[in-house]
């Protein structure tokens, strides 16, 4: 007598997920959508998404809320006195031109593979170094590539606020919100304004996916994880506020 051998067909295993499928764990069970990336690279999918995100929202508000809002800060810099009066139809001429929105549109497109080099370095410098995990900075640009796609709701809606205020000042989509409004906001309102809006809860849940994702491919302790990029997060955040805030227009 003889037995074949039996073959259990199991699940898929996890470093079968397509880019679609990640990207809908990424919503759905963050938990688990980093699974597999140890081994295969699939952080160009999120970076080309979130780039064309970027340049289509920057395309569209470009007409309807950039233009205005800038051209009204060169207006107030003419009353003041800060910018010839013959420079300003030459810059507004030139801002509502084709090229004028190729290169905004441009910026938003360019800046999205800086920042998330930038912020993957940190995120690998937490989990990787001061942890002391075997975590590579591949694996960190995956955790950030991948966590950013939370934001997209976020960009949204900071689009639609725009779109209907047709400007884009004074738009909060966190905590900024509790801040009181004003036409001319001070330096430090502008700077608290963007460190409340980090601490909403849109922003917060890119946090808590990069903090499970930074998990599951350290294989470190959640815990530990949390506390580190937690920390670095909140460190960035006030660097970036008080940037904001440095070279915000004085009135």
């Amino acid at each position: 007598m003889s037995s074949e051998p039996t073959t259990i067909v199991g699940p898929p295993a996890p470093s079968s997920l397509s880019v679609w499928q990640r990207a809908i764990a990424v919503f759905v069970r963050p938990a688990s959508a980093f699974a597999g990336l140890e081994t295969r690279s699939q952080w160009w999918f999120p970076l080309i998404v979130m780039m064309l995100t970027g340049g289509c929202i920057s395309a569209l508000l470009h007409e309807r809320a950039l233009v205005p809002m800038i051209v009204d800060q060169w207006e107030s810099q003419v009353e003041s006195g800060q910018l010839p009066a013959d420079r300003l139809d030459r810059m507004e001429e030139f801002m509502r031109s084709p090229v004028g929105l190729a290169v905004t549109t441009a910026q938003q497109v360019i800046i999205w593979p800086i920042l998330m080099a930038v912020m993957a370095l940190l995120v690998w410098f937490g989990v990787g170094f001061v942890l002391g995990t075997k975590f590579r900075y591949r694996h960190a640009f995956e955790v950030v590539c991948w966590s950013s796609l939370v934001l997209i709701p976020a960009q949204i809606l900071t689009a639609a606020l725009a779109w209907s205020r047709e400007t884009l000042r004074g738009i909060h989509v966190g905590f900024g919100i509790l801040m009181p409004e004003s036409d001319t906001p001070g330096k430090l309102s502008i700077g608290l304004g963007i460190f409340l809006d980090s601490l909403g809860p849109l922003a917060l849940w890119s946090v808590v996916v990069a903090i499970l994702g930074a998990t599951q491919l350290s294989k470190a302790k959640r815990s530990s994880v949390a506390w580190v990029l937690g920390v670095l997060y909140v460190a960035v955040s006030i660097f970036f506020a008080a940037l904001a805030a440095m070279f915000a227009p004085a009135t």
